[in-house]
Parts: structure tokens; sequence; C-alpha cells
């Protein structure tokens, strides 16, 4: 009989294991490599990601600043439909 190791490889990620017979327990496993991009392409994402972020910035400073004028609108308005008479209403507490 052979030892009691099996080699196997994932056909998922293409990792090797080698793997104990008895308990089942890996005993090694080497993953594949993977591919890492080159410079000027990690740059071009970053730039790409980074124009990006840019117009998301832009559209949410532009809608914040509609926001605080609608606000601001309402405020006005709210203010134009306040009651200006001083009479105080009267409180149950000012009845005893």
């Amino acid at each position: 009989m052979g030892s009691g190791k099996l080699e196997v490889t994932c056909p998922c990620c293409e990792t090797k294991m080698q793997v104990d017979k008895k308990t089942g327990e890996v005993i090694w496993k080497k993953e594949k490599a993977k591919a890492m991009p080159s410079l000027s392409d990690m740059v071009k994402d970053h730039n790409a990601h980074q124009k990006e972020q840019g117009s998301i910035f832009k559209k949410r400073s532009e809608v914040e600043k509609d926001r605080n004028r609608l606000l601001e609108e309402k405020f006005k308005e709210a203010q134009k439909n306040v009651d200006k008479s001083v009479d105080i209403p009267l409180r149950d507490i000012d009845l005893d």
C-alpha cells in the first residue's frame, strides 16, 4: 500500500492540497498564483475611480445646496404664517 496521503486539485480555485486518507485533514495546500495587473492598469483604474468619486461628490453637494435653499424657503414661509398676536394662551396651571 502507498502512503496515507492523497493529492487533490480543487476544480474551482485550482488549489492543490495534500489530504490524510485516514482523518481527512488537509496536510498542506498550495493556492494558485493570482495574476497581478500591470502598474499602468492599476493607475488607470485608480484615476477612473477618482473621477467617479468626484462626480458623485459634485452631485451630492448640489443636492445639499438645493436642500438648504428649500429649508430656508420653508422657514421664511413658516415665519410669515406665525400668528402675530401677543395674547398668551391660557394653560391649565393658570386656571388654579
